[in-house]
């Protein structure tokens, strides 16, 4: 009975994350969607983004903990069981594997892969009832091979291999359950260890709530100033606009409908998911203090209620990226709740996870802005309603990149 032992390291709500059995070196780990599929391809779009950022955030508690880099890789059979596309359990799970140090992870790639920059590959896959196998060790770039004809468990052989123990490739035969303790233990010492930032906790509130949050924020409050500010936004730049944290998409849709091609970008992917359909939008997952897009590349910021969510040293480096993606002359248009401090609330009452926020004073707001290279050009005050419904005192900013 020594070896009955739970192999759970996380749960979240569409995914749990568990010690892979056949754990031939500590840190093996597997990512299991709830939703019963054949392939993470086949989840709809915020559930695979969400189980897709459940395993990178597990591989980074991997790297904290045991070093090395780690791979991620995905045996999909949604073709049939003669396709060859190398899985062994007919449910959808992702694996990491954990490499030592000087282990190639390109070993992992099969010949004839093709690289890939996002997931669409593998729900495409997936629609044409197609095996494929996917690998990557970067977020923003993987390997994708379509109705491979691959060995049952190939990316263990390729594993057991780089370990130099060819022969113990297979889970069944050699569990390793010694191993698989350790990897639990050590990951939820080391999850507790290192609880969520304030930006990764409100993201996963999000993403819990996002269903229920999109029906609440799918139309404007009444008497809202919003609709006609960014009525005046639109038909003051000429070009692209980024709706820099977009959620359920209301705003872009908007901007849009007045006209504009807009980049809906939030980092809740769940959120993204319940976004409208317009042929003007293009939904982007990415973090605001990282914006995944070039230089120069927008005409203008919307940034409504999101900020609010950082401390100031975050809020910095989001009205940098702002200040990076808009052209000379670009503008951006901010705002936060107006005060002093930070608070942290549960979406739903239940106690976690939770939002942060993050209060602001104006002066404060238009020095951060200074201090990253915009002009203020007007800064005001509204009383809005949030999407609790509460009436919040909210500063807004006008700023322009010097041309």
């Amino acid at each position: 009975m020594d070896d009955v032992f739970s192999r759970l390291v996380m749960r979240t709500r569409a995914a749990d994350v568990l010690s892979g059995l056949g754990c031939m070196a500590p840190g093996y780990a597997l990512v299991v969607p709830h939703h019963h599929a054949l392939s993470v391809g086949e989840l709809p779009g915020g559930e695979r983004t969400h189980v897709f950022r459940t395993a990178w955030g597990a591989a980074e508690l991997i790297r904290r903990t045991f070093g090395g880099a780690v791979v991620l890789v995905e045996h999909g059979s949604s073709g049939s069981r003669e396709g060859g596309g190398g899985s062994c359990v007919t449910h959808a799970h992702l694996h990491l594997f954990p490499l030592e140090h000087g282990m190639d992870p390109a070993s992992f790639v099969p010949p004839e892969s093709r690289r890939v920059t996002t997931s669409a590959g593998l729900a495409a896959a997936a629609a044409r009832h197609s095996n494929y196998y996917y690998c990557s060790w970067k977020q923003d770039e993987g390997y994708l091979l379509i109705d491979p004809k691959l060995p049952s468990q190939y990316a263990r052989r390729v594993w057991a291999g780089l370990l130099d123990e060819p022969d113990l490739w297979d889970w069944a035969a050699f569990p390793f359950l010694g191993n698989a303790r350790w990897t639990t233990a050590a990951l939820q010492k080391a999850r507790h260890a290192q609880p969520l930032g304030p930006m990764e906790e409100t993201v996963l509130a999000y993403d819990s709530a996002a269903e229920s949050y999109a029906r609440r924020t799918a139309s404007f409050a009444p008497g809202s100033a919003l609709p006609s500010e960014i009525d005046e936004l639109a038909d003051a730049v000429d070009g692209i606009v980024l709706d820099a944290g977009a959620g359920a998409g209301r705003d872009a849709l908007r901007f849009a409908q007045q006209g504009k091609h807009v980049l809906a970008l939030d980092a809740s992917g769940s959120l993204l998911s319940h976004a409208p359909v317009h042929d003007r939008t293009l939904p982007v997952l990415g973090d605001v203090r990282s914006l995944p897009l070039p230089s120069r590349c927008v005409a203008a910021v919307w940034c409504s209620a999101v900020l609010l969510h950082l401390p100031s040293e975050d809020f910095l480096r989001s009205l940098q990226e702002f200040h990076r993606v808009l052209r000379p002359g670009g503008v951006a248009q901010v705002s936060v709740k107006e005060g002093e401090g930070h608070v942290a609330l549960p979406m739903e009452g239940d106690g976690s996870p939770r939002r942060h926020f993050y209060f602001y004073r104006v002066d404060r707001l238009q020095s951060l802005a200074e201090k990253s290279g915009f002009e203020v050009l007007r800064t005001w005050s509204e009383d809005e309603l949030d999407s609790s419904s509460n009436v919040q005192r909210w500063i807004k900013a006008l700023l322009r990149k010097p041309a």
